[in-house]
């Protein structure tokens, strides 16, 4: 069985982008990886260790970094299109809205348009018969 030491502990992760962006800043750690023996002898892990181990340890520490740098930019991209549809959507509503003052103003244009072209021939019909209307 293996088991993992590092030379430099690392606080407990959280999901930040503060705390990420510090973490790829940084130095990397150092992994050792040891046999079981190692561990129960209370030896400290030899430093040359297994290569081929190491190299797993390694591409698994890439792997976690770039999983976080995907993942922040997943963060940015998806804080960026919630701004942009909530924009969209007040630029709808303020467009909507506009649309709706235009109609009401139209609507009395023509009401008023209407109403004086039904009354025209009432007055002309009462001219020309003298209507006491």
């Amino acid at each position: 069985m293996l088991t993992l030491h590092t030379i430099q502990s690392c606080p407990s992760l959280r999901r930040s982008s503060l705390f990420r962006r510090a973490l790829l800043g940084r130095k990397r750690s150092f992994i050792c990886a040891s046999s079981s023996e190692d561990a129960e002898a209370g030896s400290p892990p030899p430093l040359g260790g297994d290569k081929h181990q190491q190299e797993v340890l390694a591409q698994i520490a890439m792997l976690q970094a770039q999983k976080v740098r995907i993942t922040d930019f997943l963060d940015e991209r998806s804080a960026y299109l919630t701004k942009f549809a909530k924009d969209a959507d007040s630029e709808f509503d303020l467009i909507g809205q506009n649309a709706m003052k235009e109609l009401d103003a139209v609507g009395d244009q023509v009401s008023i348009s209407v109403q004086s072209k039904v009354e025209q021939p009432t007055a002309i019909h009462c001219m020309t018969k003298n209507c006491g209307v």
